[in-house]
């Protein structure tokens, strides 16, 4: 009895730094901004409740709707590439290492891992200075085969949400690549090898064997993926907020970001985060509904 109950005790302390930063870092902010969402708090005075007041004014916020359809087209954008294009790159790179037979793979993958070690700041300036309207790098090579300037990053384009996708693709690229990588190199040898001789093509086995083995490994990319869609703050901060000072509706967390610490309007921006995590939830609960259908254990 009384090793019993050392062993839970030993447990719940082992434990009890993660309850204790869940209770602390989620759960209290989590209810507290729940509260602010149904009050108008200015910060500087107490809460007042106003009902569903937020609500309605957010309904009524061009600026919100701008915001939010910008968010889901980004999303719609960067999740799939993020998923399929880390496998492509993945799978080439376990080609490359059977024909190079391992050498110079350490290189490979410090080339391919690079860009999701600098932070966003670093990255940003770095495509700002490449795409940037007037004095990027590519308008100026546009420009000299004299062709016309693409406003990348212009505000108000129809080219800015998909640009700022696509580099978010490549500096997220490296991370999801070896995380497939990890996947393939799981994957029993010994089923490439018989396929092979059966004289599958290596399409086939791609279609047959990767990718059904590969499923879990995907469904974890897509949960990771979904999740930065949603939360992309740093990189649209950097990449047009702070750099235009005004633009905010390029992103919900962008305009969150302005509504609680430019204008301290906290209620109204509980329910700006309320609705971005629903909306990021809603769509994690259809790929786990959805997840039988494609993604396969073993058994």
């Amino acid at each position: 009895m009384r090793r019993r109950f050392t062993d839970s005790l030993t447990g719940y302390l082992f434990i009890a730094p993660y309850l204790v930063g869940a209770v602390v870092l989620f759960v209290i902010p989590a209810a507290m901004s729940l509260y602010y969402s149904f009050t108008r708090f200015k910060v500087i005075s107490p809460p007042e409740f106003n009902g569903l007041d937020n609500v309605r004014m957010l309904l009524n916020d061009s600026s919100f709707m701008t915001a939010f359809k910008n968010t889901w087209q980004f999303a719609l954008i960067y999740v799939p590439i993020q998923v399929a294009l880390p496998l492509l790159f993945a799978v080439m790179l376990t080609y490359s290492g059977r024909f190079f037979k391992g050498k110079g793979m350490a290189v490979l993958r410090a080339v391919y891992y690079f860009p999701a070690v600098p932070s966003w700041f670093v990255v940003g300036m770095v495509w700002i200075w490449l795409l940037a309207p007037e004095i990027g790098i590519v308008n100026g090579i546009l420009r000299a085969f004299g062709m016309s300037d693409i406003a990348f990053l212009g505000i108000g384009s129809g080219t800015l949400i998909p640009a700022l996708a696509l580099v978010a693709v490549w500096k997220g690229l490296g991370y999801a690549m070896f995380i497939y990588y990890i996947g393939l190199n799981n994957i029993p040898e010994s089923l490439y090898e018989s396929a092979e001789i059966d004289g599958v093509t290596r399409w086939q086995r791609l279609r047959s064997i990767t990718v059904p083995l590969l499923s879990p490994t995907t469904f974890l990319v897509v949960i990771m993926s979904i999740s930065s869609a949603f939360q992309a703050f740093d990189q649209q901060f950097t990449m047009v907020f702070n750099r235009y000072n005004k633009y905010s509706d390029t992103h919900l967390m962008v305009y969150l970001y302005e509504k609680a610490f430019r204008y301290l309007d906290m209620g109204y921006a509980s329910v700006i985060a309320w609705i971005s995590f629903l909306c990021m939830i809603a769509v994690t609960l259809l790929v786990l509904l959805l997840q039988k259908r494609w993604v396969h254990y073993e058994e």
